[in-house]
């Protein structure tokens, strides 16, 4: 009879627990569509652009208002913050430049802008093939627009590598249009050199908060006992933080642990205490440890790792999966020091600029950090050479995306930028002051 009883308990308790898990099935599939490394990932809905149009249509407006009129530029009076350089490349009759250049600018104040120095290389030997050569917008907010140096062998490497147009010519091209943007960010000596592709869109704030990651990462460079970093990543693709094979062997280890601590509990209570001997049964504790606590651990790593543990707001070492090139910020020191060379020197090399890069910090212990949230978002669909979508610039499934970029809520932000503005403001009027 004590027997049954207890049978039946169990029975109900583990109807219970189902009933709970299949409640917390529902609830995760609501939380984490946006996780690529989720079963419940619906790319449908993950990649709709909230954010992203809304910062959209404010960089068309302000970019359709700086073609009829000049816009506040670099007080070339001073060492700018950043350079910001941008090399763009013709997509055949498709471009994103504008709305590029657009976010970046928007919102800013007078004084922001006065503080950044902007490079836009239209990156062709003759750069009237680009849909934007000359466009009233891109000449009114360009602090630089710069061409491939004519006094070197370099542009008829550059001819040749548009003719033969493969991937191995478009990897080398690359390259050199890198040297080309860091050399004329060079020449205003920043303190620091961003670069960015030409289908990105920035976030309101992404000034002040690049400045604040940038005095975070290099505070902690110097705690751990170095003078400088190679570069801080504004934007990583967020498909590749999730859980990666090569990790596999701690993930188990990890599970096999909290299994075998649950066991050890439940037999410690049982050996010391009357009332959970009765209770803790072999029945119990196998259902348990051997039923319950697997499909928790299964369902765990279901709902994907950005969603249940996602990387915190903040300055981070960020040595893998840090993909790819659409952001990233420079010391001018290590621009100088072995950018420049680097891309000058290694033109014949085939491999991608971000792997190349990725390659030459690991052989030389360069350290990378990346700010979270990221702040800018991977819009470019159609690309430069040969892939996506090429009528319409729509999202790919294999595309670098941030699928949590588009949460952000735009008042919040703009309330954030003005709040920082206005702190700004009033400690520039304390120092005149005093």
């Amino acid at each position: 009879m004590l027997a049954t009883i207890r049978n039946r308990g169990i029975v109900s308790f583990f109807l219970g627990f189902l009933l709970c898990y299949a409640i917390t099935v529902v609830y995760l599939r609501s939380k984490c569509y946006r996780d690529p490394s989720s079963v419940f990932f619906r790319p449908e809905s993950a990649r709709v652009l909230t954010y992203s149009s809304f910062r959209k249509a404010q960089a068309h407006k302000f970019s359709n208002l700086a073609t009829s009129r000049a816009v506040t530029r670099w007080a070339n009076s001073t060492n700018p913050d950043l350079c910001v350089g941008i090399a763009s490349v013709s997509r055949h009759g498709f471009s994103y430049l504008k709305e590029t250049l657009g976010s970046i600018l928007e919102g800013l104040d007078d004084f922001e802008r006065q503080r950044i120095f902007l490079v836009v290389f239209l990156a062709h030997t003759n750069q009237s093939e680009h849909e934007d050569f000359r466009q009233p917008w891109l000449l009114n907010m360009a602090d630089s627009l710069p061409t491939y140096p004519s006094e070197s062998n370099t542009i008829d490497i550059v001819r040749q590598l548009e003719i033969d147009g493969n991937y191995e010519a478009h990897a080398r091209k690359q390259k050199i249009d890198y040297s080309v943007l860091l050399d004329e960010c060079a020449k205003v000596n920043p303190s620091y050199t961003m670069t960015l592709e030409d289908d990105v869109i920035a976030l309101d704030g992404w000034y002040h908060r690049a400045l604040g990651a940038l005095a975070i990462a290099s505070r902690k460079t110097r705690e751990l006992g170095r003078d400088s970093f190679l570069y801080l990543r504004v934007f990583y693709d967020g498909r590749l933080l999730g859980w990666n094979s090569e990790e596999w062997p701690l993930y188990v280890e990890s599970s096999v642990a909290v299994l075998i601590v649950e066991v050890s509990i439940m037999v410690a209570f049982r050996w010391l205490f009357a009332v959970p001997r009765k209770v803790l049964t072999t029945s119990v504790i196998f259902v348990l440890c051997g039923v319950c606590t697997p499909m928790l651990i299964g369902l765990f790593f279901a709902a994907g790792r950005n969603c249940m543990m996602p990387k915190a707001p903040g300055i981070h070492l960020m040595h893998q999966y840090g993909c790819c090139a659409q952001g990233l910020v420079f010391p001018q020191r290590q621009v100088i020091d072995h950018l420049l060379p680097l891309y000058r020197d290694t033109q014949d090399n085939h491999a991608a600029v971000d792997t190349f890069l990725e390659d030459w910090a690991n052989n030389h212990d360069g350290l990378r950090w990346a700010v979270t949230p990221v702040l800018i978002q991977h819009v470019g669909g159609k690309s430069s050479h040969g892939a996506g979508d090429q009528e319409s610039g729509s999202l790919t499934d294999d595309m670098p995306f941030d699928y949590f970029f588009e949460m952000n809520d735009p008042i919040k932000l703009a309330k954030e930028h003005g709040a920082w503005i206005a702190e700004v403001t009033e400690q520039a009027r304390k120092d005149t002051t005093y």
